[in-house]
């Protein structure tokens, strides 16, 4: 895919007014639950920035990454609280997230830890991963398969400066998958 396809693609994408999701978790990887979630609409305007009380316990590995511990969220909402008003916001929307396959596993996961039924369509979410491995064009030399970037490094390349940005929560890293689509569209980024 050429740089003026995936261009394209962002703008397109850009053109549907996606919401920008991003989750922090538990970090036990497979078994991960959402701890905090943020939407923010295509404009940047937060829609929901929610903390959640999981079943599990936070890994100490999550919390060196965006400083959340049972502790601190012992008195938040359980997922099954915040659930109807994230369903609202999402329903029949495409849904930005950065790695669609982790965003996805955690959210699923934190919905069957309530018994709560899926019913959000898989296809509406974008990985914007996926997107920045295709505007980059990276190839790994032996397998010929895309690399993969993190969100910071793809936020670097960009010219995207994260300093800006205090502590990795969650509605900041949604803020920087909105800047990031923004940078591949060749759109104008105001902070």
């Amino acid at each position: 895919m050429s740089l003026l396809e995936t261009q394209l693609e962002a703008r397109n994408l850009l053109q549907l007014r996606p919401v920008f999701l991003h989750c922090k978790t538990t970090g036990a990887a497979e078994l991960s639950e959402v701890v905090e979630i943020a939407i923010l609409d295509s404009a940047g305007m937060p829609l929901a920035d929610e903390l959640v009380r999981p079943k599990r316990h936070i890994r100490a590995v999550a919390t060196t990454e965006h400083g959340l511990t049972d502790d601190k969220i012992k008195t938040a909402a359980k997922w099954s609280e915040v659930l109807p008003a994230i369903e609202e916001i999402l329903l029949g929307r495409k849904v930005c997230v950065y790695d669609k396959g982790a965003e996805l596993q955690a959210v699923k996961n934190s919905y069957q830890n309530y018994h709560h039924r899926w019913v959000l369509d898989d296809d509406n979410f974008i990985s914007l991963m996926d997107l920045f491995s295709r505007y980059k064009d990276e190839r790994n030399p032996r397998s010929g398969v895309l690399r993969a970037y993190s969100l910071e490094d793809a936020a670097g390349f960009l010219g995207i400066d994260i300093e800006i940005i205090a502590y990795r929560r969650a509605r900041e890293d949604a803020w920087l998958m909105r800047a990031l689509l923004l940078a591949i569209a060749g759109w104008k980024v105001y902070y």
